[in-house]
């Protein structure tokens, strides 16, 4: 019988294997169609696991804020009900293969699940080890293909958490970390996203090193972050209004669409098309179940499964509902971490969750992926009572002991 230490480092390795075969299918040489669904039974697995560590253990008592632990309750619940409404919805055993063997579909949102993971003290070195094994392992593959097109990117994804634990590592580890971002951004300048996050993780490392300097009172930094969450409300209130947030801040561009054009407003007519959408077919409070899809003009199909902005994806799948109570669960790690951790670097991984909910209104596709699951990781550690007891030092020893 596995322990259930053993199931939830099973899971995080098979989310891992699926994220590396997933995206080197995608970007590398490797056919796209190798394979074929094979690879999401890893993806599968690693949410069956959850799934069941989720109803089947005693993970309840690592957390201790009752209203926290209320709303995650509520929002896998809600999860679990617009995934059965998506298989009662279907009429034919084949509509199963596009639900469930599709990342983006009915396993998009079980990557919250790994909120539990985040939970426990006990699983943070081996957690933080299995993803720097994996960040050393892709960057030595990634170097053999430089010239396939965004691929080190999206192998590389966990960067953005893996730069946050700069100050508890070695002095060899911090080289690597620095080396591996500056090349990502070299041959991956274009992907807007991925060199955002990058860049965002980074800023957090200046902001929290200014804090132990100058001092900054918490409240402060609380006040700021507030602020910064306003961003994506107001945009949504001028949006209605209709004013593009995108056209303002990029400048009116009439030229056609490129890629490599850094100024292409490539969010609005996103927003435009899923709302409208999402009008039509009465959806906005309850969403459409996890096998959603939209009208698109743009790309010509009526059925188009997939947006590239997070907050879309979780509106057309889960409505206004599933919104509210994953961000209620990210808000909250979010001043936990700044109001009531010992370490600057719970702190740091509180302003992560800032930009992560800023980033969601912009990109941060919601799917079966390492980004989400780091995420939701991360949202569980913020909520950990045990770390966040820790200071900086004994953050270090945990993440160093043998």
């Amino acid at each position: 019988m596995l322990s259930k230490n053993q199931l939830i480092i099973i899971s995080v390795v098979l989310a891992i294997f699926f994220h590396f075969i997933f995206y080197f299918r995608l970007y590398g040489p490797i056919n796209p169609l190798a394979f074929g669904s094979l690879i999401f039974i890893l993806a599968l697995l690693s949410a069956s696991i959850m799934i069941f560590i989720y109803l089947a253990t005693y993970w309840r008592n690592d957390i201790k804020n009752s209203f926290a632990l209320r709303v995650f309750d509520l929002l896998v619940l809600w999860i679990f009900i617009c995934f059965a409404r998506s298989l009662l919805e279907m009429r034919q055993v084949s509509d199963m293969i596009p639900f469930l063997f599709y990342n983006y579909n009915g396993i998009s949102l079980f990557p919250v699940l790994f909120f539990i993971v985040g939970l426990r003290a006990n699983y943070f070195r081996s957690v933080n080890q299995i993803l720097f094994s994996y960040i050393i392992v892709s960057t030595i593959i990634s170097l053999f293909f430089l010239n396939y097109f965004e691929l080190q990117i999206f192998l590389l994804m966990p960067i953005f958490y893996i730069i946050l634990t700069i100050p508890l590592r070695s002095s060899w580890e911090k080289i690597f970390i620095i080396f591996i971002s500056i090349s990502i951004v070299v041959v991956s300048i274009t992907n807007r996203a991925g060199i955002l996050r990058i860049l965002v993780s980074y800023s957090i490392l200046l902001a929290v090193y200014l804090m132990q300097s100058l001092k900054v009172s918490k409240r402060l930094i609380q006040l700021l972050v507030v602020l910064v969450l306003m961003i994506p409300l107001v945009s949504l209130y001028m949006g209605i209004r209709g004013k593009s947030v995108f056209q303002i801040v990029l400048g009116e561009d009439d030229q056609p669409y490129s890629q490599l054009n850094p100024y292409a407003d490539t969010r609005t007519f996103l927003y435009h098309e899923v709302f409208q959408d999402l009008k039509i077919n009465r959806a906005f409070v309850f969403g459409k179940g996890l096998n959603a899809t939209y009208e698109s003009e743009a790309f010509q199909t009526f059925e188009r499964p997939m947006v590239e902005v997070g907050f879309l994806q979780i509106l057309m799948k889960t409505g206004i509902v599933g919104v509210l109570l994953y961000l209620l669960t990210i808000i909250s790690a979010i001043f936990r971490a700044l109001g009531r951790s010992n370490s600057h670097y719970l702190k740091s991984l509180g302003l992560l969750l800032s930009g992560y909910v800023i980033m969601l209104f912009l990109e941060n596709i919601i799917a079966y992926n390492l980004l989400n699951v780091v995420i939701w990781i991360v949202v569980g550690m913020c909520h950990s009572k045990d770390l966040r007891s820790l200071n900086d030092r004994e953050m270090k020893l945990l993440l160093s002991k043998t």
